[in-house]
């Protein structure tokens, strides 16, 4: 009965220890409401540079310069005539810059940053489609549009794409941007559009300029502030205001790494361009005045562009660290699969034999009139097998000790005739069926010191001879020879007279659960965790296991450790 309560608690430890194995590679699944695997594996957020904070400085300075210059000099430097189709052309790349710039944002995937980046992206829509609906479209339905006209849809065209930069850069936690978000947008377009022509109908829109047209102004060379009416003060200050208060949260979102610096460089250029467009207004279809709100916004254009193109080779850059990174995830879990199955079968395998001679055996020995020489010969048998059992569950929970994280040695001053101690102890518990065992010190006295964790190294030496003893033939000598080693360290060598190892396996057989090909691998016990175990705790020490080989010749495995000075 004693021994039945060892081997269930034994195949528990195994269970217990098999489930173990798994946890390091374990990856839970994402709850609903977090980041997906894709989302987690991105960075976070971009590593912000001061130079970007400079760059915005100097553009706000150069452009306020600008203004302050042309005041002086008499608004002379505002505008200028360039040849026809110049700018008709200037506004096409603009618009679909800002397009590209929404298509490179709306591609970003960032946990908490996404819907911000999307109200982004709706501004730059809105600043695209109202160029090509403004600008393109109207012209062809419509045979002539007023100034006054024209300069309330580019107005209002700014003041909206401002107004979502500003909920997407300085709301502390924006909403969402959906499909009602959208349709919102255009509604709010629609009602100043419909309010636009039903006002004028009646008479009731306010004039922005006193003159018909701009280029008329231009070729004059009169000052804007004799035509611009403070009507237009008061209209043109709502985008600029907007777009100053999104400049210094593009500034702010950039600091947090939430955004590219592309983006406050591009807002700051957009507020520049609303400022000098108070100064001296553009309008829609204007295809001859190029005025310095044009090039600020041309500018714009270009470091969106740029900016939009090294953010997609960033995004692409970690796409594929992503994909390396799901296809190693892959691998390890396919690995994990079939190393637990692998496991076992190896355990059921090495548990089935000496459970079903332990359970035979003890029929045995519940028949009556058993003799008390076989009985003594059955209970031998089964406490070699109860051995094997613990044997076995001892290497796998070594396994799971070496495989955790904060797996560590403890080395110390041991003399060298601790190891041959340890040898002796263990080839004398274990006389049935081994080969003897040969002892050599080389060079040494005994009382040499090494530094090593004695249990470890213990553990090591054990399953050195108990793989030569395993894998050689009855009564073949086993040596364990110690001798010095270059640089004051000690080397230890365990040989064998058996079949050998194969050169392909020399490697393999230091892997989790291998085994060789020669000699009795086929039907020797365990489950290929001995060489594994001991490579791990040497490693541990500072050196490594290495093996000598060749079919028909035996192995020596050999092992170095630090010897103390002085001794």
């Amino acid at each position: 009965m004693t021994y039945q309560l060892e081997v269930r608690d034994t195949h528990r430890s195994v269970r217990d220890t098999t489930d173990a194995l798994s946890s390091p590679l374990q990856i839970p699944a994402a709850s609903p409401g977090t980041a997906t695997a894709a989302e987690q594996a991105l960075p976070r957020t971009i590593t912000p540079s001061h130079w970007i904070p400079l760059a915005a400085a100097l553009l706000s300075f150069v452009m306020i310069a600008w203004v302050v210059v042309n005041l002086a000099s008499g608004w002379v430097g505002f505008a200028t005539f360039v040849p026809n189709g110049l700018r008709g052309g200037m506004e096409a790349a603009i618009s679909l810059a800002r397009l590209f710039a929404a298509l490179v944002l709306v591609l970003i995937v960032a946990d908490g940053v996404g819907a911000r980046l999307r109200w982004l992206a709706a501004g730059f829509v809105v600043l695209g489609l109202g160029q090509f609906a403004f600008g393109y479209i109207e012209p062809i339905l419509v045979e002539e549009t007023s100034l006054d006209q024209a300069l309330y849809e580019m107005i209002l065209v700014r003041a909206l794409a401002a107004a979502l930069f500003v909920i997407g850069l300085v709301s502390r936690e924006p909403p969402r941007f959906t499909v009602r978000s959208a349709v919102g947008v255009a509604l709010v377009t629609a009602a100043c559009v419909v309010g636009y022509v039903a006002l004028s109908r009646w008479g009731l829109v306010p004039p922005l300029v006193m003159i018909g047209s701009l280029d008329e102004a231009a070729r004059r060379g009169i000052a804007p502030m004799t035509w611009l009416t403070g009507w237009h003060w008061a209209v043109a200050a709502v985008p600029f205001g907007l777009a100053v208060v999104a400049g210094v949260g593009s500034l702010w979102r950039y600091r947090r790494g939430e955004i590219g610096g592309w983006v406050p460089l591009g807002i700051i250029l957009l507020a520049g361009s609303e400022l000098h467009d108070s100064l001296w207004p553009s309008a829609y279809g204007n295809s001859a005045l190029l005025n310095t709100a044009d090039v600020l916004r041309l500018t714009m254009a270009a470091v969106i562009v740029a900016g939009g193109a090294l953010e997609l080779k960033r995004l692409a850059a970690e796409r594929a660290r992503l994909l390396a990174s799901e296809r190693e995830r892959a691998r390890r879990l396919e690995e994990l699969t079939r190393l637990k199955a692998d496991f076992t079968a190896m355990v059921a395998h090495e548990l089935g034999y000496p459970l079903s001679a332990i359970r035979r055996l003890t029929e045995l020995l519940a028949r009556d009139g058993v003799n008390p020489e076989l009985r003594n010969r059955t209970l031998a048998s089964i406490l070699r097998e109860t051995d094997a059992l613990d044997t076995l569950v001892a290497d796998v929970q070594a396994m799971a000790t070496v495989e955790r994280d904060d797996f560590r040695v403890d080395p110390h001053p041991i003399p060298v005739s601790s190891l041959v101690e340890i040898a002796v102890a263990h080839s004398e518990a274990h006389p049935e069926g081994r080969a003897p065992l040969g002892v050599s010190l080389d060079g040494l006295a005994g009382d040499e010191l090494v530094l090593a964790d004695r249990e470890r190294i213990g553990q090591v030496l054990r399953n050195l001879l108990c793989n030569a003893a395993r894998y050689s033939p009855p009564e073949s000598p086993i040596e364990l020879r110690v001798a010095a080693a270059y640089g004051g360290r000690v080397r230890v060598e365990v040989s064998d007279h058996g079949p050998g190892i194969h050169p392909d396996d020399l490697e393999r057989i230091f892997d989790k659960f291998a085994r060789g090909r020669n000699g009795h691998a086929g039907s020797a016990a365990g489950v290929g965790l001995g060489l594994y175990l001991a490579r791990r705790i040497v490693r541990a020490h500072g050196s490594d296991i290495t093996v000598q080989s060749s079919p028909g010749a035996g192995s020596t495995f050999a092992f170095e450790l630090t010897g103390v000075a002085g001794t």
